[in-house]
């Protein structure tokens, strides 16, 4: 029993020393850190923009002993980006420094402020090397809509029927409308409450009433009211 206890113990150490070592031993190594170091995930800003950025705060230099790394703090400093929404900053195989950004995805362009909102509804600056696929949108809105026309955006993105039909979205100040982009006629949201069961309607409408010469004539749909689609001629 005391040989069993013995053996154990002895164990214990070799695995607590071994830890130990390989921990120092880790810390003391020196680590190139450069582009190479971040995921290919971002589009909307350089890598080089973020190495230069993360070296003008102070939080890493061209190398660094993996000891003297702060993670949290680059981390950190890496959210404070307008373009990202989240990242994760850790120490890989062979000592390697990862970092792995989540980027904000835009769905809305407002072209009055020359900004656009992610899916979220948070203000994102544009980008001077990458244009990504957005909604236009023109006019005033209140930024506590800025989510809701988000949202708009993003079901119009993602949907096919919707993405091949709407080309931007626009506002006279008091009620929200639609242009379409294969015929001359308006659509009219109103507000933005419930716009996916509007936008249900009007493709039931579409699909179901399409005739070229009915289609040609039409100035206005109204979708402003619930479960109704009021046409208005020309």
């Amino acid at each position: 029993m005391k040989i069993k206890f013995f053996i154990l113990s002895l164990l214990l150490i070799l695995m607590v020393f071994t830890v130990t070592f390989s921990s120092i031993n880790n810390n003391n190594r020196l680590v190139q850190i450069n582009q190479s170091n971040l995921s290919d995930s971002i589009s909307m800003i350089s890598k080089d923009s973020i190495i230069n950025y993360l070296k003008l705060v102070d939080v890493i230099k061209d190398s660094m002993y993996v000891g003297n790394l702060d993670l949290f703090n680059i981390e950190k400093n890496i959210d404070n980006i307008d373009y990202v929404k989240d990242s994760n900053v850790f120490i890989g195989i062979n000592s390697s420094l990862e970092i792995e950004i989540n980027e904000r995805i835009p769905v809305i362009e407002l072209k009055n402020l020359n900004v656009y909102l992610d899916r979220d509804g948070t203000i994102v600056p544009k980008s001077k090397i990458n244009e990504p696929e957005t909604i236009k949108f023109f006019g005033n809105i209140d930024s506590t809509n800025y989510r809701k026309i988000s949202n708009l955006g993003s079901l119009i993105i993602n949907d096919e029927f919707l993405n091949h039909h709407i080309k931007y979205i626009f506002s006279d100040s008091k009620e929200i409308f639609i242009k379409s982009k294969n015929h001359d006629y308006n659509i009219q949201l109103g507000s933005l409450e419930m716009f996916k069961t509007k936008l249900l309607n009007y493709k039931f409408f579409y699909v179901t009433k399409y005739d070229k010469d009915i289609i040609s004539q039409i100035e206005k749909i109204n979708l402003k009211f619930e479960n109704q689609v009021i046409v208005e001629k020309e």
